[in-house]
């Protein structure tokens, strides 16, 4: 995990009072991971909790050696991965979901009653990704420095 990135979302959590959250958006996961992982229909979803029982559920096709700040928890086709993670979920607690989770795994959440209530977590990533870190803000400036070298070697040629 990418600490100052993650602590920055476990604030806001704690301050709107939820507990626990779910982040299944590739980009998102990447950003407080920095591990790009896109798993296609397969579920992906990194469960946070201001317990710090962080976990990262996700399919074994997708073999990961680093470590992530967060206890893997893996699953196989012939398992059913809802099941799997309502078994690490505070079913007495609100769970926040972002936005971009298919209604396919929520229902399933939802269904299994794995958290008192269900809101959108989204809002919290996405504040948290709108205010650039150090390390993001050096690389949109190198990717804007590549990008003028770049239109001015179009330029020349035209």
């Amino acid at each position: 995990m990418i600490q100052e990135r993650l602590n920055k979302v476990l604030k806001i959590m704690e301050e709107k009072k939820l507990p626990q959250m779910l982040v299944s958006d590739p980009a998102a996961i990447y950003y407080l991971t920095g591990k790009w992982i896109f798993p296609g229909e397969r579920m992906l979803a990194l469960y946070l909790n201001l317990n710090g029982k962080n976990k990262l559920f996700i399919n074994e096709l997708f073999p990961i050696k680093e470590q992530l700040g967060a206890e893997i928890i893996w699953f196989n086709d012939t398992q059913n991965p809802i099941e799997i993670l309502a078994g690490y979920i505070e079913k007495d607690k609100a769970l926040g979901i972002d936005k971009n989770w298919p209604s396919r795994f929520l229902l399933g959440l939802i269904s299994l009653k794995a958290g008192s209530t269900f809101v959108s977590g989204s809002e919290i990533i996405d504040r948290v990704r709108m205010c650039k870190d150090e390390e993001e803000k050096q690389l949109m400036r190198e990717a804007s420095r590549l990008n003028d070298l770049a239109v001015d070697r179009m330029i020349k040629l035209i």
